[in-house]
C-alpha cells in the first residue's frame, strides 16, 4: 500500500511554493509597492484639489469683502448726505418728524440686508466646500486602504491554498482600484472642485444683485426724505432739527473706502496665514500615518509570508515522513484522516489575525481622517471668516468694530487650533504610531499560536505512523 498512500500524501500536498522566502518577501513587497505607487498619485490629487479650492476662496472672498466695503461705503455716504440734507433744511419741525420717523429702522434694515446677502453667499460656499470634503474624505479612506491590501488578501483567501496566487489576486485588486478612482472617484473630485470654482460665475453675481438691491433701497429712501423736505422752506426749528439728525446720524465712518478695504484685507490675509499653517500641519500628518503604514504592512507581510513558509516546511516534512513510512494503511488512514482539514484550519487561522490586524489599522486610520475632517473643515470655514462677519453683526452699527471682531475671531480659533486640534490631531496620529508597539506584537503572538498548532499537528502524525511502524 505504500505507493497507494505515496499518491494520496501527492494529492494532499498540492503545490509547494516555487519560491525561496526572500524571493516571496521580495515578490509581495513588489505588489504592495505597486499599492503603494497608486496611493501616492491618489493622495497628489487630493493636494491638488485642496490647493484649487484654497486659491478659489481666496480670490473669491476678497472680491465679496470689496463689494460689502463698497456697500457700506455707499451706504454711509446716502446716509451722511442725506442727515446733512435734513441738518441744513428749513421745513417745519412737524414734516421733519414725519419724513424721519422711520430713519433709524431703514438704516438698521440697510445693515441685516448685507447680512442676508452674507449670509447667503455663506450658505452656498460652507455647501460646496463641503461637498468636496465629503468627496475627499470618502477617496482618502479608499486611498489608505491600498495600502493594506496585501495584508487583507491574507483575509480574503486561504493563503495556503492561494499562496503563489496571491500576487495575481491582488495585484487587479489594485488595477481595478486606480481604474475605479480615475474613471469614478477623480471625476466627482472634479466635479466637486468645479462647484466652488463655478461660484465665481454662480455666486459673486447673485450676491452683487443682493447687495445692489439693498443699497438701492435704502439709497430710495435717503431720496425720499430729501425730495419730501425740499417742497418746504420755512426757516424755523432748524437748531432743533439739527440737534435732532446729529443723534439720528450716529458716527461717520473714520476711514475712507480704499483703506477700509486694505484693512479688512489684512484680516483676510490673517486668517488666510493660519488657514495655511493648519493645511501644511494636515499634510504632514497625512505624510507621517502614510510612511508609518508603509512600515508597518512591511512588517506584516514579511511575517505573514515566514509563518507560510514555516506552515509549508511542517506540510512538506510531514507528507514526505507519511510517503517514507511504513506503518500499516489503517494506521495511515486514522492518522492523516484530518489532514486537509489542519491544512485549511491553519490557513483560516493566519486569515484571522490578518483580519485583526486590518481592523485595528482600518480604526485607527479612521480616526485620523475623522480628526482631519474636522479640523479641514474649521481650517476652511477660516478663509470665510470676514465675509460671516457681516452676517453675525449688522454691518452698519458696527463697521469699524468689525475688524477688531473678527480679528479677535482668528485669534480665538488659532488658540483652539494650537491647545485643542493640533493635540487632538497629534494623539489621533499616535494611535496609528502605538501600532508598532501594541498590534505587531498582538499579529506575531496570533501567527505563532496558529503555526505552533499546525506544527503539533504534524507532529502527532510523525509520532503515531512512528509508533505504528515498531
Amino acid at each position: 500500500m505504500k505507493t497507494l498512500l505515496v499518491c494520496l500524501l501527492l494529492a494532499l500536498a498540492g503545490q509547494s511554493l516555487a519560491q525561496s522566502q526572500d524571493e516571496f518577501v521580495d515578490y509581495l513587497i513588489g505588489i504592495q509597492n505597486e499599492a503603494e505607487a497608486v496611493h501616492q498619485m491618489m493622495e497628489e490629487t487630493f493636494d491638488n484639489i485642496r490647493f484649487s479650492m484654497s486659491e478659489g476662496l481666496i480670490e473669491l472672498n476678497r472680491q465679496l469683502i470689496a463689494r460689502m466695503n463698497e456697500a457700506l461705503e455707499e451706504i454711509e455716504e446716502v446716509r451722511e448726505d442725506t442727515e446733512a440734507f435734513v441738518g441744513e433744511s428749513s421745513a417745519p419741525a412737524s414734516c421733519v418728524d414725519v419724513v424721519v420717523a422711520n430713519w433709524e429702522r431703514e438704516i438698521e434694515w440697510a445693515g441685516q440686508a448685507l447680512s442676508r446677502c452674507a449670509s447667503n453667499a455663506n450658505i452656498q460656499i460652507t455647501s460646496r466646500t463641503a461637498e468636496v470634503h465629503d468627496a475627499l474624505e470618502a477617496a482618502q479612506i479608499a486611498s489608505t486602504e491600498l495600502q493594506n491590501i496585501v495584508v487583507r488578501g491574507f483575509i480574503d483567501w486561504n493563503a495556503i491554498d492561494a499562496t503563489e496566487e496571491l500576487g495575481d489576486i491582488v495585484s487587479p485588486q489594485i488595477d481595478e482600484r486606480e481604474s475605479y478612482f480615475r474613471l469614478i472617484t477623480q471625476p466627482a473630485l472634479e466635479r466637486a472642485l468645479q462647484g466652488v470654482l463655478d461660484l465665481d460665475d454662480n455666486l459673486l453675481p447673485e450676491v452683487l444683485s443682493c447687495v445692489n438691491q439693498g443699497v438701492g433701497r435704502f439709497s430710495n429712501y435717503g431720496q425720499v426724505i430729501r425730495d419730501t423736505l425740499r417742497a418746504y422752506n420755512p426757516a424755523n426749528m432748524k437748531s432743533l432739527l439739527v440737534c435732532l439728525l446729529l443723534a439720528l446720524a450716529g458716527q461717520s465712518l473714520a476711514q475712507s473706502q480704499e483703506e477700509f478695504v486694505e484693512y479688512l484685507l489684512e484680516i483676510q490675509y490673517q486668517a488666510e496665514a493660519i488657514h495655511q499653517l493648519m493645511e501644511g500641519t494636515f499634510d504632514n500628518v497625512r505624510f507621517s500615518m502614510s510612511d508609518q503604514l508603509i512600515e508597518l504592512n512591511r512588517q506584516l507581510i514579511a511575517r505573514m509570508n515566514e509563518a507560510l513558509e514555516e506552515i509549508e516546511q511542517i506540510r512538506e516534512d510531514t507528507e514526505a515522513f507519511v510517503g517514507e513510512s511504513s506503518a500499516p494503511a489503517n494506521c495511515v488512514d486514522v492518522a492523516v484522516a484530518n489532514w486537509e482539514i489542519e491544512i485549511e484550519w491553519a490557513g483560516q487561522a493566519l486569515s484571522r489575525c490578518a483580519s485583526e490586524a486590518n481592523v485595528q489599522i482600518t480604526s485607527r486610520t479612521a480616526d485620523v481622517h475623522a480628526a482631519l475632517e474636522n479640523a479641514q473643515i474649521a481650517s476652511t470655514e477660516l478663509q470665510n471668516i470676514v465675509v460671516r462677519g457681516f452676517i453675525d453683526w449688522n454691518a452698519i452699527d458696527y463697521t469699524e468694530q468689525i475688524s477688531s471682531i473678527v480679528g479677535a475671531q482668528i485669534e480665538d480659533k488659532y488658540d483652539y487650533f494650537t491647545r485643542i486640534t493640533q493635540p487632538a490631531l497629534e494623539r489621533a496620529l499616535q494611535g496609528v504610531f502605538d501600532l508598532d508597539d501594541n498590534l505587531l506584537p498582538e499579529i506575531l503572538t496570533c501567527v505563532n499560536r496558529g503555526v505552533e498548532r499546525f506544527s503539533n499537528y504534524g507532529r502527532v502524525i510523525r509520532d503515531t505512523l512512528f509508533f505504528c511502524s515498531q
